[in-house]
C-alpha cells in the first residue's frame, strides 16, 4: 500500500508542486499578505494549479508509454513505464484531478482571468509535451511561461496589478532554471548520442551554447532584479523623507547575487541538484541566503503594514 501511493505521487510530481507557490507573488508584492480575506480564493487557486501541473504530467506519461519503456533510465522512474501503475488507474485519476479543479474553480475561484491562465497552463504544457519540447531554445522558453501563467494567475484572483519588472524577473528564473537543467542532463548523460536519445534537442544543444545561455540569462537576471528593486521604491529619487525601511531594500541586492552564483556552482559541481532544482533548497548556504533575502524583502515590504495590523489590536 505505501509503495502504491509512493508511486502515485511520482506520477503526480508532488515534488514539482512548489513551482505553484508562484501564486502568492501577487499578494506578497502587492502588500496583501496580511489581508486574510484572500486567502480561501489563494488557496484554492493553489490546488486547482497542482492539479493542472499533475494533469499535463499524466497526459505527457500516457502519451510516451511505449517510449519510456525503451529508455533504461524512465523505465524505473515513470510508475506507468515500469508496470506500477495501469492505464486504468492513471486515467481514473486523471479524472478526479479534472473534477477536483472544475470543482475548486466554480466554487471558489470563478474568476475569468483566473480561468484564462489556467487554460494556458494546461495548453502550453500540451504544446510542449505534443510539439515544442522537440524545438531548440523554444522547449525552454516555453517551460518558462508556466511560471508566468502561474504568477498571473495569483494576481488575477485578488485583482491586483504588480510590476512588469516583476514578471520579467520571474520569467528570467524560469529561464535560468530551465537552461541549468539542459546543462545538468548533458553533463550526466555524457556522450551526444546518449543525450539525443533523451531529448531530440540536443542535437543542437551544447555545453558550450548552454553555458553562454546560462550567463547571459544569470546576468540579465541579477539587472532585472536590481533595476525592479529600484524603480519599485524610487530608490533613484531619493529625499529627505525617504523610508529608511525600504531603503534598506537594497541590502538584498548582493545577498540576490550570492543566491545566482552559488546556485550556478552547485549546477555545475552537482549536475543531479540541475536536474532536480528543489534539491538547492537543502544547501545549506542557499537555504540561510534565502531565508536572509526573504527577511529583507518582508521588512521592507510590510514594516508599516505590519505595525498597522499590529496598532489595529
Amino acid at each position: 500500500m505505501t509503495n502504491k501511493i509512493k508511486n502515485i505521487f511520482t506520477l503526480l510530481r508532488v515534488r514539482q508542486y512548489y513551482k505553484n507557490l508562484l501564486v502568492f507573488v501577487g499578494a506578497f508584492f502587492s502588500v496583501n499578505m496580511l489581508d486574510f480575506s484572500i486567502y480561501p480564493s489563494l488557496l484554492a487557486g493553489l490546488v486547482v494549479l497542482c492539479c493542472v501541473s499533475s494533469i499535463n504530467y499524466i497526459i505527457n506519461d500516457l502519451k510516451d508509454i511505449e517510449d519510456d519503456k525503451k529508455h533504461p533510465e524512465k523505465v524505473k522512474k515513470k510508475p506507468l513505464a515500469s508496470g506500477e501503475i495501469s492505464k486504468f488507474l492513471a486515467i481514473l485519476i486523471l479524472c478526479l484531478l479534472v473534477l477536483i479543479a472544475l470543482f475548486l474553480i466554480i466554487f471558489f475561484t470563478l474568476n475569468i482571468g483566473y480561468i484564462i491562465t489556467v487554460v494556458l497552463l494546461l495548453l502550453t504544457g500540451q504544446l510542449y509535451n505534443h510539439l515544442l519540447k522537440n524545438y531548440a531554445f523554444v522547449d525552454v522558453l516555453t517551460l518558462s511561461t508556466g511560471y508566468l501563467w502561474r504568477a498571473l494567475a495569483g494576481t488575477f484572483l485578488i485583482e491586483v496589478i504588480i510590476s512588469p519588472w516583476l514578471f520579467l524577473a520571474i520569467f528570467e528564473i524560469a529561464m535560468f532554471l530551465s537552461l541549468a537543467k539542459r546543462k545538468g542532463d548533458l553533463m550526466i548523460l555524457g556522450d551526444k548520442e546518449n543525450a539525443i536519445g533523451h531529448k531530440k534537442v540536443y542535437e543542437i544543444y551544447s555545453q558550450k551554447i548552454l553555458d553562454q545561455s546560462y550567463i547571459m540569462m544569470a546576468s540579465s537576471l541579477f539587472l532585472t532584479y536590481a533595476l525592479y528593486l529600484i524603480f519599485h521604491f524610487n530608490l533613484n529619487e531619493m529625499s529627505e523623507l525617504y523610508n529608511i525601511n525600504e531603503y534598506l531594500v537594497i541590502i538584498s541586492i548582493p545577498v540576490f547575487l550570492y543566491i545566482i552564483m552559488k546556485y550556478m556552482y552547485l549546477t555545475s559541481s552537482k549536475p543531479e541538484i540541475a536536474r532536480n532544482p528543489e534539491k538547492a533548497f537543502f544547501n545549506k548556504g542557499m537555504l540561510i541566503a534565502m531565508i536572509i533575502l526573504g527577511g529583507i524583502l518582508t521588512y521592507a515590504y510590510y514594516f508599516d503594514e505590519f505595525l498597522l495590523f499590529i496598532s489595529s489590536f
